[in-house]
């Protein structure tokens, strides 16, 4: 399985010289589950290294409607549901200590949704812990992660199977169709890299479609040179960007394939994807694009969400 490098804790690194400390929060969202402390772990190391501070962050719905649905106590639960959301952000902060003993952390108890708290506060990232869902994860999360994903104004870390610190640093793998979410998730994903270690894998998928045109034959394209243009496309278009982090191992793939379908393919292999929350598809207008939300649910990976 493909795991997200961890953040060293060391500083030694020559582009974390000129650092300069972050005034929005890196928040975490906390549930109770292993998966939401790692995400506080990696979180804290992260902070750590990019000079950022930790909130984590407790949501108990509002109103009685859980409580009827339940045929309990409405009062009652959501009594139960808050202190149990003191000890998760206990238990969670004893572990960003311990991880980054540097770093500034706070914790948070809100009512009402982790999306709203974030919509309405900011964040520099929000981090959160995957894993499948259960009822009591979806009222103290904020119903999902795509809401998560919807709602807030900065990226959101969806993290995978950090466990193993000693796997070697897989590729940050980022696609890139031209558009200006794309261009973001680009800069956020060698951001990531510089800070990670990791080298970044810049992918265009391009389908037959698009290049043939309504009512042209696919005989009278030359595929060749349709290959090697978008090849000469993604490497020029991803240069200049580059060139504000040259210490990055950056390679770049253009091939003929969906980009749900390639990014999906390459998550088995990547420590992490990299993606603009809305594309240059037919569903440009919705909330969250259909690629970005085919792999929040399927990719084998942690998913970076951009705006």
């Amino acid at each position: 399985m493909a795991t997200v490098p961890w953040p060293s804790t060391s500083r030694q690194e020559d582009h974390m010289s000129n650092s300069t400390a972050r005034t929005l929060p890196i928040v975490v969202g906390i549930d109770g589950s292993a998966e939401a402390e790692a995400a506080a772990r990696w979180a804290g190391t992260y902070a750590d290294k990019v000079h950022a501070t930790v909130r984590l962050v407790h949501a108990v719905p509002v109103g009685d409607w859980y409580g009827s649905a339940a045929f309990v106590d409405g009062g009652a639960l959501e009594r139960d549901l808050r202190a149990m959301g003191r000890k998760h952000l206990v238990r969670a902060e004893a572990e960003v200590r311990v991880a980054a003993p540097g770093v500034s952390v706070d914790t948070v108890s809100v009512d009402g949704t982790i999306a709203s708290y974030v919509a309405d506060v900011g964040a520099d990232m929000v981090v959160l812990g995957s894993r499948k869902s259960s009822a009591i994860r979806d009222l103290t999360l904020g119903s999902n992660t795509l809401r998560v994903m919807t709602h807030a104004q900065c990226p959101v870390l969806l993290l995978r199977n950090e466990n193993d610190k000693a796997d070697v640093v897989r590729p940050i793998v980022v696609g890139i169709d031209g558009s200006e979410q794309s261009d973001r998730a680009l800069g956020a994903a060698l951001e990531m890299a510089d800070n990670l270690g990791a080298p970044v894998i810049a992918v265009n998928y391009w389908g037959f479609a698009a290049q043939a045109g309504i009512g042209m034959s696919a005989g009278y394209i030359d595929w060749q040179a349709v290959q090697e243009d978008e090849k000469r496309w993604l490497e020029t278009h991803v240069e200049k960007m580059h060139e504000k982090y040259p210490a990055v191992q950056l390679t770049t793939v253009s091939a003929q394939s969906s980009p749900t379908r390639g990014l999906r393919a390459l998550s088995a292999s990547a420590s992490m994807l990299v993606v603009g929350c809305r594309g240059r598809g037919a569903l440009r207008g919705a909330i969250l694009g259909s690629v970005s939300q085919n792999l929040v649910h399927h990719a084998e990976c942690s998913v970076l969400i951009v705006r």
